[in-house]
């Protein structure tokens, strides 16, 4: 019975304070921001604020103490809401919320925090006439959160197209993120840089790998997360070599580097004759590089070979040659000569074997020199007629061949024409052979004489004009030299 009557006060008692509080809520109107200055200036005998409205700020999961001291209470009640929710009324609290509680009278503590608890706190005292209140904000800060999109971190696209790889941050403050790539640059050339997204324009194979965007916000650890951009395209070929010179009786590589993706199915061709792997022909795959061996070359191999990849989404050949003739020959001589009327051409060439004989093809360029390219003449028969070529066999000469690679020879060759026109511009092509055959002719190459023979003396005025006078009592010395060997050149012509 005793307890009984103990459940009726307690259930009268809260009875009481509900009443109280309801009557709290149904006041029309909360004069914002009340501060307990005026209030205790003007009510010197009434309950006042001895703290002050603040702004708390504190992690997710962490504890808090919102403060609210209040003076000269008396037979008034301290209630603490939030959204015109009540939490507690008097020293009870109400909201049916484990983590909450009153510390030394008033100061509201919240226990492992959690985003939803953000908001503004209203401390309010109700007593005759207005209540006074004092107002409190509580600011959640979140670690940050970044997912990739899509969310399973998997980007898969066409070649030449336009994509945005997207991350989307959560936190409070709201984060940053800084974008990078694995082992690599970002398209833009960058090594990080600060967005939500990145625009990639015309993607390539290049562009494929793994892209991270990490979110921070200073609060806890930064957030990390990656998509794997892989590029679908069609197989891109790169030939090592296009030209590989070899003979007979020795071992010779030809190669190429395979890109697809898919993968591509790779399949070796001499001419149009597909290969397949034989003892004298081995097949060997290093990553991308695809190479085909043959072993002992004999005459019929050589010939032009080609590695042909296939995936879903085309096709693409690479040619190589393989050939005992002779490489195309580089002139290395200037356009200009020193001369109004010869004309020093050399050569070097790539060969195997010896060199047994030269071609040179040349002729004087009648095509005009025109000022202004809208007034050359579209139409081929509007142009002069060049004159044929003319054709030399030049002397081979006793010169030692030097090594180069992979049993690669370099040849060097020269030849002085006389009795050119001063001033005018010349054609020539050169052609090469050794045992066997004759390489691909040069391109055109054209050269120049002069209208009169090279002065050295114009070497040496602007040398004295460029140089101090302690360098000009050079140029006797200077000028010496270049006439002599100007003489030694004459007479090796001669």
């Amino acid at each position: 019975m005793k307890s009984y009557s103990s459940r009726m006060v307690l259930s009268f008692t809260s009875m009481i304070i509900l009443m109280v509080a309801q009557g709290s809520l149904s006041q029309s109107h909360h004069k914002s921001g009340s501060h307990h200055h005026a209030r205790r200036a003007g009510r010197q005998n009434g309950p006042f604020f001895s703290s002050s409205p603040d702004t708390y700020r504190e992690k997710v999961g962490e504890t808090i103490v919102l403060f609210c001291q209040v003076e000269n209470l008396d037979d008034s009640m301290v209630i603490w809401k939030q959204s015109n929710r009540i939490i507690s009324a008097g020293n009870v609290v109400i909201r049916k919320d484990e983590r909450l509680s009153l510390l030394e009278g008033f100061n509201l503590q919240i226990r492992n925090l959690r985003e939803s608890d953000a908001g503004e706190y209203v401390c309010e005292i109700e007593t005759y006439g207005s209540p006074l209140d004092q107002k409190s904000t509580l600011e959640i800060l979140v670690p940050p959160r970044v997912e990739p999109q899509p969310s399973d971190g998997k980007f898969v696209v066409r070649k030449g197209s336009t994509i945005k790889l997207e991350c989307r941050a959560m936190g409070n403050p709201m984060p940053t993120i800084i974008w990078e790539r694995e082992n690599n640059l970002l398209p833009s050339g960058d090594k990080a840089l600060e967005g939500y997204s990145i625009v990639i324009q015309d993607v390539s194979r290049h562009h494929s790998g793994i892209y991270s965007c990490t979110a921070d916000n200073k609060v806890g650890e930064p957030a990390r997360a990656e998509i794997d951009l892989k590029v679908l395209y069609p197989p891109e070929i790169e030939v090592d070599q296009s030209w590989i010179r070899t003979e007979e009786g020795i071992e010779a590589e030809v190669s190429c580097s395979v890109h697809a993706e898919p993968k591509a199915e790779v399949k070796w061709y001499k001419d149009t004759m597909l290969l397949d792997p034989t003892n004298n022909r081995h097949m060997e795959t290093f990553g991308n590089k695809h190479v085909l061996i043959l072993r002992n070359v004999r005459e019929t191999d050589f010939g032009n070979y080609s590695c042909m990849a296939d995936n879903s989404l085309g096709r693409q050949r690479g040619s190589i040659e393989v050939s005992g003739r002779p490489h195309i020959a580089k002139i290395v001589t200037p356009n200009l000569g020193y001369f109004k009327n010869q004309y020093n051409l050399t050569w070097t060439v790539d060969s195997f074997l010896p060199i047994e004989e030269y071609r040179i093809l040349y002729r004087i360029n009648r095509e005009p020199d025109y000022e202004n390219e809208s007034r050359k003449p579209h139409s081929s028969m509007a142009r002069r007629h060049p004159i044929e070529w003319t054709n030399i066999i030049p002397p081979i000469g006793d010169a030692k061949p030097s090594f180069k690679y992979y049993n690669t020879f370099t040849y060097k060759g020269s030849f002085v024409f006389y009795s050119l026109n001063p001033g005018t511009e010349y054609e020539v092509i050169i052609q090469s052979r050794n045992k066997e055959g004759w390489s691909n002719a040069t391109d055109i190459f054209r050269f120049s004489t002069r209208k009169e023979d090279y002065n050295p003396m114009e070497l040496a005025s602007q040398d004295q004009q460029g140089y101090s006078s302690h360098t000009s009592r050079n140029v006797p010395i200077l000028l010496l030299l270049i006439s002599l060997q100007l003489i030694i050149t004459q007479h090796h012509f001669l």
